[in-house]
């Protein structure tokens, strides 16, 4: 049995019910988990940079397309008039097909079918280059982390074993785009100045444990 892979991601678990609930139904095999940074050097512990992640074996990914394409049709045939989509305006409404990470499918199907009905046809073409375009936003690289980078030099001279996580996550650290693709979150420099911590981290922490070995007192 071959392995499950990245599906789908979304904010949270509450988003991604009426999939897991229709792989359910149709007995499609799946395994869910959280996709967060390993380290977080802020200890903010930031909701923004974790996703919940729906997985798949590859052979059933035609099918589960397939599943909520039918299933859409037949929700938005049924939808109510008071949907909360339908105070969008168009702008909002595109902004849904911009970013369909941040929504379910068929929030998406039915802001492209709102968007037909207003008079503004979102072809299939068009709707694959607005996907193409989300997942560059996504890959873009965070602003330089400066004042990291600089807490992160500063801790390393001192001699602290923080030093070296803080440098390990600037320098490791990816992120998950929704079409799967795993990229690098932080600029080439910074990812090299975390090489930089690291290293310089973990040789300090050596000079301290051999200074005290040999000058104990």
């Amino acid at each position: 049995m071959t392995e499950f892979v990245f599906y789908q991601q979304f904010p949270n678990p509450e988003v991604a019910a009426p999939l897991l609930e229709l792989l359910r139904q149709h007995a499609v095999a799946f395994e869910t988990s959280f996709d967060r940074p390993a380290f977080d050097p802020s200890f903010a512990n930031n909701a923004t940079s974790t996703h919940f992640v729906v997985k798949l074996h590859p052979g059933d990914f035609e099918q589960a397309r397939a599943l909520e394409e039918a299933q859409n049709q037949q929700l938005t045939a049924q939808v109510a008039p008071d949907h909360y989509l339908f105070a969008f305006t168009d702008a909002e409404l595109m902004d849904v097909l911009l970013k369909p990470d941040e929504w379910n499918s068929f929030d998406v199907t039915l802001a492209r079918q709102i968007l037909q009905e207003r008079g503004n046809v979102i072809s299939p073409e068009a709707a694959r280059l607005l996907r193409q375009q989300r997942n560059a936003d996504l890959a873009r690289p965070e602003p330089s982390q400066k004042a990291w980078i600089a807490w992160g030099y500063v801790t390393a001279l001192l001699g602290g074993l923080f030093a070296f996580f803080i440098g390990w996550h600037l320098h490791t650290h990816r992120k998950t785009l929704p079409d799967g693709r795993k990229v690098h979150a932080f600029t080439a420099p910074d990812r090299a100045h975390g090489l930089r911590i690291m290293v310089l981290g973990a040789i300090m922490v050596l000079v301290l444990i051999c200074f005290r070995i040999y000058f104990p007192d």
